[in-house]
């Protein structure tokens, strides 16, 4: 019996930081589809040869809560009404600590591991709002850390093709790989 964790992931930064780009990219990497506009919260097959075998689909929010938050409402309706759950799953958040907090609550009530992703982009415009977001929120569910983190550095240059793999394989490989 293969026991799978439920993995859910914020991606973390105002606008522009490499969020969508990010989302992009895996799922280019993990189901080998390619958008030039990325709908919001949808459901893949994962086709990656590793990942596959211990999980069938991945979702994918796209668009930052915040940016949606006319059609969303509260983030608990968001996690009842428009989140796509799988057992690996993607979202976004601007550097709002309440909302991260709620973000990550709604998580674990869905028996998510939450890992926030912060951007070295968002972190090189300012640091002080992404350190504050990164400390560990003050009500804390089941006693246990709720938000690991990890920098990702993207860089978006024009007409360049990015590889994942490597990127892939060190920030998210671990994790996908640990059952």
């Amino acid at each position: 019996m293969i026991i799978k964790k439920k993995l859910l992931f914020i991606l973390i930064g105002n606008d522009c930081t490499g969020k969508t780009t990010l989302q992009k990219l895996l799922i280019e990497q993990l189901c080998g589809v390619q958008y030039e506009k990325l709908p919001t919260n949808i459901a893949l097959n994962i086709k990656h040869p590793e990942i596959k075998r211990k999980y069938s689909k991945i979702s994918f929010g796209n668009r930052s809560y915040q940016e949606k938050i006319d059609k969303y409402g509260s983030i608990d309706d968001y996690f009842s009404n428009h989140f796509n759950e799988q057992k690996i799953a993607f979202i976004s958040s601007h550097l709002n600590k309440n909302d991260l907090e709620n973000m990550i609550l709604n998580g674990h009530r869905k028996f998510y591991n939450v890992c926030g992703v912060f951007f070295t982009n968002s972190i090189d415009v300012n640091k002080s709002l992404n350190s504050e977001n990164s400390a560990k929120p003050k009500r804390s569910a089941f006693k246990r850390p709720m938000l690991h983190t990890q920098t990702v550095r993207l860089y978006a240059r024009k007409n360049q093709h990015y590889s994942l793999k490597s990127k892939f394989l060190i920030i998210f490989g671990n994790i996908f790989k640990v059952v």
